[in-house]
């Protein structure tokens, strides 16, 4: 065990008498075994700059600084600098529990976990300023600066050492005194992990899981389920086989739960399902369900090292089994195109009338005519090889998912939203016709603002008391204030997340113009009914993928029409789109962010909105544009939410 002298706590500072109370109320929470309330926190917050003005910056070489403000025989409160995009090492801490306060900054956590003798990643969140991450005696965790940052330490008891983990050398170092979790210069004691590794006797699990009820009910998905089960079994007979079917989502975490506090490790994860263009469908046509992204980061599955996770559905391989990839670290498995029962593994062999009545049934990936029109059929039908499903592995670096590089871009097309014809006039007719009604004007919030071209557009009307427009994009967000610096109705904010920054009551319409894809929707719902007065209303203008239907011919026809008289009327807007849509940067954001089915907003609007409908305004061949108006909505709330 190595033994490094240990710093004394500071004892005179001026501002360390300020802090004191905040110390003192901080340090009882920590010896109850809590971490502190949102009033706390905020107390923390507020106390940021005396915070900062008593912790030491980081010694060369280390990540950060520890500035001890008190030790006492119930817990120890320390200071951590750290500087920019540093890192330190996977370490527990000495059998304390207690807390660690995002004072300043925003922090990479990743936690870990044995598989027999190797430790893996098996969760990973990102904790914002002025959270608190908690600490039990049995975690193993690392952390990152994004950039640069400020936390406050509590450990109930002091740790009297701690555990540093060298990953690459598989070896534990054990530290006491004035430790740091970092690799410490020098020669010291390591371990083996074989020798401090727990033991573990539990056999991993397969858990081969499948929906119940989306889509009338997908009796065959249990054949298919029951099928893959006993294979699977054959297959690992030193794993444990699992199969159950799911209603809701709340049945989905319902088992991870039950997983997790029996200890129970996945190996592999096998979910047979609907899918949507962000993931898999639960509940029914009647009242879909979906994991938002958000939901997906803030979940936790017991995953084994090594662990696959496996979604057989359509179209899981373009945006969904890639981003689980990213969020849990594991390799994920999914189908480029559409998924269909087979009762053969290797080609498509037709099941019948009666599928749910074969004895087994494979989920397969296969050309269809939602894919590949009628000719797609006639292959499938003609008994096609079954497509393999599709590999992602984590990505080595974060892909770029906002519109922040293709900002200029982007502005240069849309400077003036009018140019997009029928979409802005539905959204303009109707902001003056409510104007009208009402006598006065409108309170507006978009999400997915942009370069703010439409709220400007809509402030040159005179329909807007003001405006709020909110953003992921920093590169749009500073090109809508560029554009609106004389525009006093006008304000921009960022959201990271489906929270907004408006109060209650605030708003008499929320507009969501082709951005609504890339929201959480029941999280965002739930805030666009709160931020809502009575009687407002939502406004969604979305594209959508369908095919055209021949009832829709009339459409497609005045769609194009209009499309060539805005080419020919407005050629630098033609030169200029060309140039965004061609360029790389723009195709890579796009395949982060696929466009959704049309049949996903009408069943999710028509669940959430009884009554209220669709409508088409431009079409081409593959895609449409689609409209949506929510009607005078009553305060309450749209769906249960798991989130947040």
């Amino acid at each position: 065990m190595t033994d490094i002298a240990h710093h004394e706590p500071i004892t005179r500072h001026d501002g360390l008498a300020d802090v004191a109370p905040l110390l003192d109320a901080l340090a009882a929470v920590a010896v109850r075994g809590e971490t502190p309330g949102p009033e706390l926190l905020a107390r923390a917050n507020a106390a940021r700059p005396l915070l900062s003005a008593l912790a030491r910056d980081p010694k060369d070489g280390e990540p950060y600084s520890r500035s001890v403000l008190r030790v006492n025989d119930e817990v120890e409160i320390m200071l951590a600098r750290w500087r920019p995009e540093s890192s330190c090492a996977p370490h527990d801490h000495g059998g304390s529990s207690g807390f660690v306060v995002a004072v300043e900054g925003n922090f990479h956590e990743r936690r870990f976990d044995w598989d027999d003798t190797k430790l893996f990643v098996a969760e990973q969140a990102l904790r914002r300023e002025a959270t608190t991450i908690p600490v039990s005696p049995e975690d193993i965790h690392d952390m990152t600066a994004e950039a640069g940052g400020l936390t406050l330490h509590l450990y109930s008891p002091p740790p009297a050492g701690m555990r540093v983990f060298d990953m690459e050398r598989a070896e534990v170092l054990e530290l006491v005194g004035d430790f740091g979790a970092w690799i410490p210069a020098g020669d010291h004691p390591r371990i083996p992990f074989a020798a401090v590794a727990p033991k573990s006797r539990q056999k991993p699990v397969i858990w081969v899981a499948h929906t119940t009820h989306y889509r009338g009910g997908s009796a065959e998905f249990a054949v298919a389920a029951a099928t893959m089960g006993c294979e699977l079994a054959d297959e690992n007979p030193d794993a444990e086989v699992i199969v159950s079917g799911l209603h809701r989502k709340a049945d989905f975490e319902a088992e991870l739960t039950r997983l997790a506090l029996a200890g129970r490790k996945i190996s592999q994860l096998h979910l047979i399902s609907h899918s949507g263009m962000y993931g898999p469908m639960f509940g029914s046509t009647d009242w879909p369900e979906q994991f938002s992204p958000h939901e997906w980061r803030d979940m936790t599955i017991p995953f084994a090292a090594g662990a696959q996770a496996y979604f057989h559905a359509c179209r899981t391989a373009r945006w969904f089994t890639p981003f689980f990839a990213d969020v849990f670290g594991v390799a994920a498995f999914g189908n480029h195109n559409y998924t269909t029962v087979s009762t053969r593994k290797d080609r498509f062999a037709w099941a019948g009338r009666h599928p749910a009545a074969r004895p087994k049934l494979y989920m397969i990936a296969a050309p269809g005519k939602k894919s590949h029109g009628w000719a797609g059929s006639a292959r499938k039908y003609l008994g096609c090889a079954a497509e393999p499903m599709v590999q992602s592995l984590p990505a080595a670096t974060h892909p770029e998912r906002s519109y922040d590089r293709v900002a200029e871009l982007y502005d240069r097309a849309y400077a003036d939203i009018r140019v997009r014809e029928a979409e802005w006039e539905w959204v303009a007719n109707r902001l003056a016709g409510l104007h009208a009604d009402l006598g006065r004007r409108l309170r507006v919030l978009e999400i997915g603002c942009g370069n703010g071209s439409l709220l400007r557009a809509l402030d040159e009307n005179g329909d807007i008391d003001f405006a709020v427009g909110v953003d992921s994009s920093a590169g749009m967000l500073a090109r809508a204030r560029e554009r609106s610096r004389d525009r006093a109705r006008l304000r921009f904010g960022k959201v990271n997340g489906p929270a907004l920054d408006v109060p209650d009551d605030h708003i008499d319409v929320v507009i969501s113009f082709l951005s609504f894809r890339y929201l959480d929707w029941d999280p965002v719902m739930a805030e666009i009914r709160r931020v809502l007065a009575p009687g407002g209303r939502l406004w969604v203008v979305d594209m959508v993928e369908q095919p055209v239907r021949l009832r829709e011919l009339r459409i497609l026809a005045r769609s194009a029409v209009a499309h060539l008289r805005t080419r020919r009327a407005r050629p630098q807007f033609a030169h200029d789109l060309a140039a965004l849509t061609h360029h790389p940067d723009w195709r890579n954001m796009l395949q982060h962010n696929p466009i959704r089915a049309e049949h996903e907003y009408r069943w999710y609007f028509g669940s959430r909105f009884p009554g209220a409908k669709i409508q088409t305004l431009t079409a081409t061949m593959s895609a449409r544009v689609i409209a949506f108006d929510s009607g005078p909505l009553t305060k309450g709330q749209t769906a249960p939410l798991s989130y947040p």
